[in-house]
């Protein structure tokens, strides 16, 4: 079986990244910010590489995690356990939550490694969904998902829906495995005063707009189905779920967390 680690060491878009975000971080030295993650719990300071796009970068010190997941990170014991202050502290919760991440290789799966209920996936090249390759680390297909009904407290998926083909069927998947009054945490591209702008057909794969690819640290780059608009709510209604959303404040800039939503949706 190949480990998650070969998937990923022989990446040349996370090398091109790394280089990246080397020169980005001297072009940005007047927006790096100290602050405390709330993820590892460390003082850190919170490193911008392009300070346009700050969300998907000013990156922590220690546990290398973004704006944007820091932003997930807040909402997840604000929703589960509020005197957490840092998903650290996770495992001390006493309800001893089950988290399921759409993401490997990232800043959850490093603080959370070693917790016997969080599990984490992507779609891997050439593996078969469902299959374990490395503890508690799945290839996972969203649209069909292997996990049995509620599985889980908590969905997480960062930037993800957008490239799924057939959405609602993503999220009604994340609605059988999460427990009745789980959470699903999630950031989507979003227009929030228009319907979901479609770029591509799903059935025919016609493209409606020209071609949208986002950068992916396993594929290099990944094709976008859609930007989400004001419909997405109406949709998560009728799967079961009630949808808020929660926006980055001036004081969460101690915590790194800069121009950035979260959607949360609680299972019904």
């Amino acid at each position: 079986m190949k480990t998650l680690t070969g998937f990923l060491s022989t990446s040349e878009y996370k090398r091109a990244l790394v280089r990246g975000a080397v020169r980005g971080a001297t072009r940005n030295l007047r927006h790096h910010r100290t602050g405390s993650c709330n993820i590892c719990g460390k003082p850190t300071l919170f490193v911008c590489t392009d300070h346009v796009a700050a969300r998907n970068n000013m990156y922590c010190l220690f546990c290398r995690s973004s704006s944007r997941k820091r932003h997930v990170a807040q909402a997840l014991p604000r929703e589960l356990a509020p005197e957490v202050s840092n998903i650290a502290m996770v495992p001390r919760i006493g309800s001893r939550p089950r988290i399921f991440s759409a993401s490997i290789d990232d800043a959850f799966q490093r603080v959370l490694h070693d917790y016997e209920h969080f599990f984490c996936s992507d779609l891997l090249p050439e593996v078969a969904p469902g299959t374990e390759v490395e503890e508690r680390v799945f290839c996972q297909n969203l649209e069909r998902l292997t996990f049995p009904d509620q599985s889980f407290d908590v969905v997480i998926t960062e930037d993800v829906l957008e490239h799924v083909k057939y959405h609602e069927r993503a999220f009604t998947e994340v609605h059988r495995v999460l427990s009745d009054g789980g959470i699903h945490i999630f950031t989507v591209p979003f227009v929030f005063d228009l319907p979901t702008i479609v770029r591509v057909e799903a059935e025919t794969d016609r493209f409606l707009l020209p071609p949208e690819y986002h950068g992916d640290s396993l594929r290099g780059k990944i094709l976008a189905y859609r930007t989400f608009g004001i419909d997405m709510y109406e949709v998560l209604e009728n799967i079961g779920f009630h949808t808020s959303v929660a926006f980055s404040r001036l004081k969460d800039l101690r915590f790194g967390i800069v121009d950035s939503y979260v959607f949360i949706s609680r299972k019904r």
